[in-house]
């Protein structure tokens, strides 16, 4: 057996550029038998590293290089798992080292593993290592007895040949002492990268990280930690080291466990059975659900064989603690949604009111959430308010104690503009062009491109890198460094739950505020018996919240939610004139195209949409309207689909209409469908071919010709790739239509809410300005004495808010509301003798003027901004010696283009006016707004915008044009300018340009402005 007993994967942040999938690539075409990963005091990359090795017939050794205490200092240790037991150990051990202060375990509490784990001593800053090459041998001697003593015959040496003189010298004299103390010796290559020439990689990111500036004609020390192929190793070490490292691969036999669960409890009061417990909240709940009703026999039937399902899954806990914890949400008046995924497929879970989506009415199926013939995790994400998402798993951690719940790790990867750099910092290249070079690199979703792509397409950029030696020197090592992860964080949604001490089974990390997690990611949390739960934060149920609370408080009315009519007629007009701007769900340009021309007008066509508007299912609209507008013929492909098919006009849409066909046609029982409904849309290619046979077998079985039979399949292949859930859809349609509902029967709320949750984003906040125009609604300017922390309704208008503003902080905010308690301020003088120093700085009370929040004091901007220093001095005297004497202010007028910049400068947008409505009042041509542009498709008109977004690309023939994006006072709009076009008015379209432009509107998929002319404005 060959391998190797210390590879350093990337997950040993900045000591790596491994990546474990290259790992086992490169390990299998060497032909190596086992490999031990020994991360620093990580197990991060564990299972996949498994999972990994497992799949290339590799052995996989679990270990770790921890960090041990020893008479108050801390040293290097690697620790390799012999048996299963260790592995447990090594988790154990990797926790105490994580939670620990000090990141270290002590040598005391190492030794209680020793019968399960291997124990070397071989790093360059281990005890040993140091005394020898200090010559300090007798001291080192003591060590190794020590160790030795401790360990006993689990206690080796461990040597590497990096091909350096200094190495060599001391690998001489620690085989003389081992040999001396009768210690075993093992050999490693202390593995770092897979090629040499990332040797640069690995010591550029070093300093990054520990602040050390490289010279320009730096090279590394050796390129020797690379993964050494059997013969490499055996040129390096003897024989008889050669095959004591055999002998440890060999002997280190340890496995995961992987079928082991470790599902957590629900406390059923006065100990009582889980199952009886979630029997009876169930009768309560379908009682509450049909009050003053009869239940129908349907419901009753459902919801025993859901039960039965349910206990023999063994999920009854499961179900109780979500139910738990979605009931202390509600409880604390915390906003729930209506459900998520194909959990809202449950009957169970709508009676416990998990989800608050009737299964039955609206034809989901159960066997999409839970299946019986394929036993998995049952999977409930539940979204809560964003703004207090964090209160309920604080419940649920005190609930289980905090050694039983821990969230979930992530990894922020470098990627390229941070590699950059990061790495050009550590060249002393300046900040300010490596920013230049980094923002060259698109890292946008749709248009993401790599270090080594851009060099290789791009001629701006390659010439960039050329023209700095240092760059071009670095540029290889920086591409391989943009793809590693480069620290941890908490993922957004994840939470675990054990039984057992999350210790006891996996290892565990404190994460950047301390939070403890997994060290295992989400894709393997379920392998190791482990139930995740998802607590999604969501916006827009902060601005439900919002929205109810504030018009319970000045009107009196409460909004109840559930309550809120289905059928609402103005809900439906809102919807169908596409007017869903800040509507979950149905506010995306081509979203809103495709609700003008579906015109929704029950809660159905807000399902469909939403399930219709995917990739995949967007192919089916023009097909789908047709049908629906009778312009053309419903068919089926069987007229035994009809039932299934109705309502969705003879298409598959929705994943639960695959598996109603195949039960229909196949016979197959729901859970065998959902199998085939799965192998399908994740392409398991030998599965499908046995399910199809199945599915053909029992068409046949039923009557059916094998050339219908064939026919839909076929249709069932195609539409499983992407049919949406339609629990999922059912569910964020509520949400969808509660928001589209608010909107239409209480806007000024419903935008005051916006402008609220989007405090800091100028996009937002300009176009729900926009927005409010068409509503005939105000935006009222800031106000010392009126505005609040969020934006609120006044008077039929929106007021503001005060911390919308720059440099106004909470502290500041905080301080003068506390103030005006004791009465409105009265002028200027007023404000600031009770608003001293100590509560508002001068830049805050500069950032107060500019925004307008003390035009109500009848002065102008710049008359306030030229007396301020006169107006303070008289504050500070007044408050001090009780001097009251006002001095005389020059007056000053404010310049409408400064006063504006200075307004967009504090508030991100301009307020008070749009310079464009300046630059409007100066044209002598005829122009259209461009709000008003739906009423000029196909027609050629001028209109006056400031470009925000200017991309240029080349077309098929190689010449240059671009797309743009501009806006007025009164909406935003995408332009194309064409090649023809571009050439002789490209120069005039820059960022922040504002420009008279004549074109074309157009109304293809969505409204854009075909471009012929444009001329800046000054």
């Amino acid at each position: 057996m060959f391998g190797h007993l210390q590879i350093y994967s990337s997950y040993s942040f900045q000591n790596s550029t491994i990546l474990i999938k290259d790992l086992i690539h490169d390990a299998s075409a060497k032909h190596m038998d086992a490999l031990a990963l020994t991360d620093k005091n990580n197990m991060f990359g564990v299972l996949e590293f498994s999972e990994a090795c497992l799949k290339n017939d590799i052995k996989p050794i679990f270990g770790m290089e921890a960090s041990v205490m020893i008479e108050n200092e801390i040293y290097p240790f690697i620790l390799l798992a012999i048996d299963d037991i260790g592995y447990f150990d090594l988790v154990k051990v990797c926790c105490d080292i994580n939670l620990h202060e000090e990141k270290c375990i002590s040598l005391e509490n190492l030794s209680l593993y020793k019968d399960h784990l291997y124990i070397l001593s071989g790093c360059p800053e281990g005890i040993v290592e140091r005394l020898i090459v200090k010559e300090m041998e007798d001291e080192a001697v003591k060590y190794l007895k020590k160790f030795q003593s401790l360990f006993q015959d689990h206690y080796y040496v461990m040597i590497q040949n990096h091909r350096l003189k200094l190495q060599q010298t001391f690998n001489e004299r620690m085989i003389s002492l081992a040999k001396y103390v009768q210690i075993k010796i093992v050999c490693s290559n202390e593995v770092s990268y897979l090629k040499k020439q990332d040797a640069l990689a690995v010591d550029l990111m070093q300093a990054s990280i520990h602040g050390v500036t490289l010279e320009a004609k730096y090279e590394p020390l050796t390129q020797e930690k690379y993964l050494k192929t059997e013969s490499e190793m055996q040129e390096l070490f003897s024989p008889e080291i050669i095959e004591e490292t055999r002998r440890v691969l060999t002997t280190c036999r340890a496995t995961i466990p992987m079928h082991d669960k470790h599902l957590p409890a629900y406390p059923v009061p006065h100990n009582g059975n889980a199952y009886e417990y979630l029997r009876g909240l169930c009768k309560m709940g379908i009682q509450k659900r049909f009050s003053h009703q009869n239940i129908p026999h349907q419901y009753i039937e459902r919801l025993k064989y859901e039960l039965q399902v349910i206990h023999e899954m063994g999920f009854d806990d499961y179900f109780l603690i979500v139910w738990d914890y979605v009931r202390f949400a509600k409880v604390n008046k915390i906003q729930v949604g209506a459900g998520r995924g194909s959990a809202a497929g449950s009957l169970v879970a709508y009676v416990l009111g998990i989800t608050n989506v009737d299964p039955l009415k609206y034809d989901l199926l159960f066997e999409r959430f839970l299946n019986p013939e394929r036993v998995s995790m049952p999977d409930i994400d539940v979204d809560f308010q964003d703004d207090r998402r964090d209160e309920v798993v604080q419940y649920v951690v005190e609930k289980y104690g905090q050694e039983h719940v821990a969230q979930i790790v992530t990894f922020n990867t470098y990627g390229p503009r941070v590699a950059i750099k990061d790495m050009g910092k550590v060249m002393g290249l300046p900040l300010a062009r490596l920013e230049i070079i980094a923002k060259m690199i698109p890292t946008g979703p749709k248009n993401k491109k790599t270090i080594t792509t851009m060099y290789q397409t791009s001629a701006q950029f390659q010439s960039m890198i050329n023209q700095e030696p240092i760059l071009k020197k670095i540029i290889g090592a920086t591409s391989v460094i943009e793809h590693l992860p480069r620290n941890i964080s908490t993922h957004a949604a994840g939470v675990i739950l054990s039984k057992q001490p999350l210790r006891d089974v996996i290892p565990l990390v404190k994460g950047p505020t301390s939070t403890l997690m997994s060290q295992y990611s989400k894709d393997y949390i379920e392998d190791v018996g482990l139930l995740k739960m998802d607590f999604l934060g969501l916006k827009n149920l902060t601005m439900i919240d919002y929205i109810c609370k504030d018009i319970q408080r000045d009107t009196g009315e409460t909004v109840m939610l559930n309550q809120i009519p289905l059928d609402d007629q103005k809900t439906y007009e809102l919807i169908s004139k596409a007017d869903t701007f800040g509507v979950f769900q149905l506010e995306s340009q081509g979203m809103r195209n495709l609700l003008r021309k579906m015109k929704p007008y029950c809660f159905d066509d807000i399902v469909a949409a939403i399930a219709l508007f995917r990739p995949g299912p967007m192919e089916n609209i023009p097909l789908y309207l047709k049908r629906r507008g009778h312009n053309e013929k419903v068919t089926y492909p069987l007229k035994e689909l009809e039932p299934v098919l109705k309502s969705t006009y003879g298409i598959m849409i929705y994943q639960e209409q695959i598996m109603q066909v195949a039960q229909m046609m196949a016979g197959f029982s729901l859970g065998k469908a959902d199998i085939l409904r799965k192998a399908v849309s994740k392409k398991e290619t030998a599965l499908m071919q046995s399910m199809k046979e199945e599915f053909l077998n029992g068409c046949l079985e039923k009557g059916y010709q094998i050339e219908k039979a064939n026919e839909v399949f076929e249709l069932i292949e195609k539409f499983a790739n992407y049919g949406f859930g339609k629990a999922h859809s059912v569910a964020y349609g509520y949400v969808a239509y509660q928001l589209a509902y608010l909107k239409a029967n209480y806007p000024l709320y419903f935008f005051a809410s916006i402008l609220s949750n989007e405090l800091s984003s100028e996009t937002t906040k300009l176009h729900c300005i926009q927005e409010c125009k068409t509503y005939h609604v105000d935006i009222l300017p800031p106000s010392v004495n009126y505005s609040q922390a969020r934006f609120m309704v006044e008077d039929g208008h929106i007021r503001y808010s005060l911390l919308a503003i720059k440099n106004v902080g909470y502290a500041g905010y905080k301080a003068i509301v506390e103030e005006r308690k004791n009465g409105l301020f009265q002028d200027i003088f007023d404000f600031v003798i009770r608003m001293d120093e100590s509560k508002v700085s001068k830049k805050m009370l500069e950032s107060l003027i500019d925004a307008g929040a003390l035009d109500e004091f009848g002065m102008s901007r710049q008359m306030i901004h030229k007396n301020l220093d006169s107006i303070r001095d008289y504050g500070s005297l007044k408050n001090s010696l009780g001097i009251d004497e006002k001095p005389v202010l020059t007056v000053y007028k404010d310049t409408q283009e400064e006063k504006l910049a200075r307004e967009k400068a504090v508030l991100g947008i301009y307020l008070s006016m749009h310079p464009i409505e300046l630059m409007k009042e100066k044209l002598q041509v005829a122009y259209v707004n461009v709000s008003s542009l739906y009423e000029y498709i196909d027609q050629h008109v001028n209109i006056v915008v400031q470009l925000q977004r200017v991309k240029n690309i080349t077309d098929r023939k190689g010449d240059e044009m671009c797309f743009i994006e501009g806006f007025d006072e009164t909406g935003s709009v995408d332009g194309v300018v064409f090649a023809s076009r571009y050439k002789n008015i490209g120069m005039m379209l820059k960022k922040g340009n504002i420009c008279l432009i004549n074109g074309r509107v157009d109304m293809k998929d969505k409204l854009s402005f075909i471009v012929d002319k444009a001329r800046v404005i000054e």
